[in-house]
This record gives C-alpha cells, structure tokens and sequence, in this order.
C-alpha cells in the first residue's frame, strides 16, 4: 500500500523569471522594438500610453516587473541593461544635469553619487 505524503515547501522562491537583460543580446529586430517603445514612453503625453509602450518593451526584452515598468541603465559603463524599474537594488542618483538610473550590477560595482 502506498503513502501519500504532503509535499514540502523549501521556503525559497519559485519564481526565476528574469528580471533584467543585456539589450544588445537580444536579436536587432527585438532591440530595435525596445528603442522605439522607450522613445515613445519618454514623449508618452499620458500616463495610459506610457504604459502601453512599456508593455511593449517588457514583452520584447521577456523581463519581469513588479509594476510594469522598466528602466535603462544610464551610468558612464554603457553596460545597455534593461531592469525592472522598482528593483530595491537598482539605484537613481543625480549627476547635476538629469537622474541617472543605474541597474542592480552597476549600482554594486560603481555607484553612482548625487552632484554636490
């Protein structure tokens, strides 16, 4: 006779959904894709068309987001990473002139400090 046992949890997360990528891995159509949405997000007049155009980046670049939104990194590397905006350990800093988002990696390896 068999048993049947209730299956274990191991209390980590089974969600492995990428978060963030390399744009220039992607194919060029795709990176071309994620350019114009980008684009068109930044001039978005409203806030229901920026969303749209982020739709359209989050499901060319196949990252998650927690709220739909995703961001570019922007720091002096030129690393081109696309990451989920509300990372906890992505960083935005001001360099004197405009906020620079920085992805999770370079926020680690070279944070970026606020203009004095």
């Amino acid at each position: 006779m068999s048993v049947m046992t209730p299956a274990r949890t191991t209390g980590k997360p089974t969600d492995h959904r990428t978060t963030e990528v390399d744009i220039t891995t992607l194919p060029w159509p795709l990176q071309q894709v994620i350019e114009t949405a980008l684009e068109g997000a930044r001039n978005a007049p409203t806030n229901d068309e920026y969303f749209r155009h982020m739709r359209t980046v989050i499901t060319a670049s196949g990252i998650h987001t927690s709220r739909g939104e995703a961001a570019r990194c922007a720091c002096d590397c030129m690393c081109d990473v696309l990451y989920d905006a509300d990372d906890p350990d992505a960083h935005l800093f001001h360099d004197g002139v405009r906020e620079v988002p920085q992805c999770p990696g370079c926020a680690d390896d070279h944070r970026g400090r606020d203009a004095e």
